[in-house]
Parts: structure tokens; sequence; C-alpha cells
């Protein structure tokens, strides 16, 4: 997910590198170009942003239904208490 974070804010970067660049051209052409890029830019990092939302979502969602099958718990500290109690009882003895 970091990975992500730095790609998206990497577009933020770009697009406002993009913006700066068209505001200084001297070619109206050049500006237009630079407003478009920097306007793509945004939204790609928007869309990226959208999905690791979504995907950020879906992974807790994931962990929450594995500690429920693993542990019988929808709780999950009740879980992983449970999981850890099983393991520990589980463990060799010295």
């Amino acid at each position: 997910m970091q990975d992500i974070r730095l790609f998206i804010d990497k577009l933020h970067a770009d697009a406002q590198a993009c913006e700066t660049i068209g505001q200084t051209a001297l070619n109206e052409g050049k500006r237009k170009i630079f407003a478009a890029l920097a306007d793509t830019y945004r939204k790609l990092a928007n869309e990226m942003e959208r999905i690791a939302a979504a995907h950020a979502v879906l992974d807790e969602e994931r962990e929450k239904n594995l500690l429920g099958v693993l542990g019988g718990n929808t709780s999950t500290a009740d879980s992983l208490a449970e999981i850890a109690k099983v393991l520990s009882s589980a463990a060799p003895k010295s």
C-alpha cells in the first residue's frame, strides 16, 4: 500500500509541475497541452486513490472474515485471543 501512496503522490507532483510549466509557457498551444496533461495526472491520481481506498476496505473485511473463521468470533480481539490460546496449548512443554 505504501508503494501505491508514493505513486499517487508522484502523480500529484507531476500534475503540479505540468500546471506550473503551462502557466509559464509563452506559447498558447503549449499552455493548453500542459494544462491538459496536468488534468490527466490529477484524474489518474484520483482514480488510484479511489482504487486504493476500495482495496483497503476489502482487505479489512477479508482480515475480519479470516480471523472469524480461525477463531470462531467476529470480534478481532476475541479471535486473536482464542488463536493465541490454541497456539500456546499446542506448543511443546519444556
